[in-house]
């Protein structure tokens, strides 16, 4: 699976590139949000630092993923991130479970696997990776409330 890989502190998220429509540099624009999801006009702003409770100071990259059934309604789900420090290609046969322990967080709802020293990472950290469907219809929820 090609993804890019963003970093944020001790772990990193892949976002699967055929997710993906665009990347945006976000460096300099201010883009905090007060909320982890935020609609303005049609579009939709997911800032994964606030979904896992971290500072936004380090947002760079704006993440524009492709639209549902193909359809291009002119509504925009944007992935506020940290910086995308690379892509890679990572084998699925390499990718494991979210642990049960952690089926009770906030965030793992939105991630369909795990990778521990990981060599796609400058670092050899935990990868996880997004599911671009869930953390939609995560979005849509917090939306709605």
């Amino acid at each position: 699976m090609k993804v890019f890989i963003c970093a944020f502190g001790g772990f990193y998220v892949a976002i699967p590139m055929s997710s993906v429509a665009s990347l945006t540099d976000l460096k300099d624009r201010q883009v905090a949000t007060q909320a982890a999801v935020v609609t303005r006009d049609t579009d939709t702003y997911v800032s994964l630092p606030l979904v896992f409770s971290l500072p936004q100071e380090n947002i760079r990259h704006g993440i524009v993923l492709k639209n549902a059934e193909g359809s291009d309604d002119g509504n925009k789900i944007v992935l506020l991130s940290t910086e995308v420090v690379n892509t890679s290609e990572i084998p699925e046969e390499n990718i494991h479970p979210i642990p049960r322990a952690l089926s009770g967080t906030r965030f793992a709802s939105v991630f369909s696997g795990i990778q521990c020293d990981s060599e796609a990472t400058r670092d050899a950290g935990l990868v996880i990776f997004l599911d671009p469907e869930r953390l939609v219809r995560y979005a849509q929820q917090e939306a709605a409330e």
